[in-house]
């Protein structure tokens, strides 16, 4: 199966925009399309989570433990997938960034042709004057610098672009973002 891994949840809202609006939701606003469009082909699908929520154990109680074991248990989740595809979105201090960004993992070769078509396909369908170079994740993306299976993360675009902002907000946008990351 593929695992699509909207990242962040629960406690975790990730980075967040000037506006409020949080990165968890936007990377869940993405994912469920994306495993619909998944199904609806035949592919076998799971996902970490499809609603709010963290999936650290029962027995985390301190912030720190519970995102500890949320990451272990979604690094647990893609190295039992046959390809993991991690659905994020960006922030940076300054506002004129803007545009979709690949990161894959080094560990294997699948990984970089996996980042790659989707990036030619979100430049070909939604942003055609994206210039974003895809990275090799270091050990500072820990899912990625982990992953022992093919993975990727999709940074779908930044939350401090107001531009940008706008259309990751939009349902019709985080269609089209799906459908750019499956084809």
């Amino acid at each position: 199966y593929i695992l699509l891994d909207p990242g962040h949840g629960g406690e975790d809202g990730g980075a967040s925009a000037a506006d409020g609006t949080l990165e968890k939701d936007i990377n869940l606003a993405v994912a469920l399309p994306l495993a619909d469009m998944l199904r609806v082909c035949g592919v076998p699908v799971r996902l970490t989570r499809d609603t709010d929520i963290s999936i650290y154990d029962a027995s985390a109680s301190t912030v720190r433990e519970k995102k500890v074991s949320d990451m272990h248990n979604r690094l647990a989740l893609y190295n039992n997938a046959k390809i993991a595809i991690g659905i994020h979105t960006n922030k940076f201090p300054q506002t004129q960034y803007f545009g979709t960004q690949l990161f894959y993992s080094a560990n294997t070769p699948e990984s970089e042709g996996i980042a790659s078509s989707i990036r030619q396909n979100v430049v070909q369908m939604l942003q055609p004057e994206n210039k974003r170079e895809m990275k090799k994740a270091d050990s500072t993306i820990y899912l990625l610098h982990n992953a022992q299976v093919p993975a990727v993360f999709v940074e779908c675009g930044f939350l401090s672009n107001e531009a940008e902002l706008a259309k990751l907000k939009s349902p019709a946008y985080q269609q089209q973002m799906a459908f750019a990351v499956w084809s």
